[in-house]
């Protein structure tokens, strides 16, 4: 599973040939992700990015070598924990290509992207180790995935030529403390449903965000929106387990997932708004 692939179900396509599927009894190869979710992860700290920095020539190339990496690296993910089967490659080979490609372009355009990777080269190389050894749902690699998905804004500030990394540090702060809390909530309602040690733990977390970014809000004059959304968030946190419980079918996957992309765009919004982005 991909430093990317975490926390959300996201909507996908599956791109396989059925029959070949069941005439092997093997599930269809799948060539886009299905988690709702991460795509809000994967796209809004990027485009936090794009707004501070201003628009640059090396975030298209930066981008397609974003996307296509984290659509080349979930197969790749799966591939080493189906012993490398050859049929599991087509997705890895065309995505990884595209990515390169893409990557080669930005750091063309500005060289000083290659100091990333000595951030992004063992953050992969942790997830992937994680996934090869059946453990990229557990919390270790939900975490990974929420700072690669973060620290994508500083890349593409640092494309963009951006002057001001106190905003960026900030928007980046609030969005990574979103990201890791999200990871508690949703596995609260989706795979850890009816663990009150797991909602316990989301609550808390929510509760210490939230009333830390209303203090760092007053310090900072921020205004009111992060702090509201915090403290929403917070009572989400408490209430959604609870009313996913007492249905007689939990909500699905999708729903959760769906729900997740208005949240960080809206934490998002404001968050931009308050560092004057």
């Amino acid at each position: 599973m991909s430093p990317m692939q975490k926390v959300h179900r996201a909507a996908g396509v599956r791109g396989t040939a059925h029959n070949d599927g069941a005439r092997t009894g093997r599930r269809p190869l799948r060539w886009l992700p299905d988690q709702h979710g991460a795509w809000a992860m994967l796209l809004l700290p990027f485009a936090a990015g794009v707004w501070l920095a201003g628009p640059a020539a090396a975030h298209l190339p930066l981008l397609v070598a974003w996307v296509s990496g984290y659509l080349a690296v979930i197969p790749f993910g799966r591939w080493l924990r189906a012993r490398r089967r050859r049929d599991l490659l087509p997705p890895v080979v065309a995505f990884g290509a595209t990515a390169a490609l893409g990557g080669v372009v930005a750091v063309a355009l500005a060289p000083r992207l290659l100091a990333w990777a000595l951030l992004y080269a063992p953050l992969l190389a942790a997830s992937l180790a994680l996934a090869a050894t059946g453990r990229e749902r557990s919390l270790a690699n939900d975490a990974i995935s929420a700072l690669a998905a973060t620290a994508i804004a500083g890349v593409v500030f640092d494309a963009g030529g951006g002057g001001d990394w106190t905003a960026l540090a900030t928007t980046a702060g609030v969005l990574l403390a979103y990201f890791l809390g999200t990871v508690l909530y949703v596995k609260t309602m989706i795979r850890e449903r009816g663990r009150p040690g797991y909602v316990a733990a989301s609550v808390g977390y929510h509760v210490a965000a939230a009333a830390a970014g209303s203090g760092l809000a007053v310090l900072w004059g921020w205004g009111p929106a992060v702090p509201v959304l915090a403290w929403l968030l917070a009572v989400r946190a408490w209430a959604g387990p609870r009313a996913n419980a007492r249905r007689s079918r939990p909500l699905r996957p999708a729903v959760v997932g769906i729900s997740e992309i208005a949240a960080s765009l809206a934490l998002t919004i404001a968050v931009l708004a308050a560092v004057g982005g």
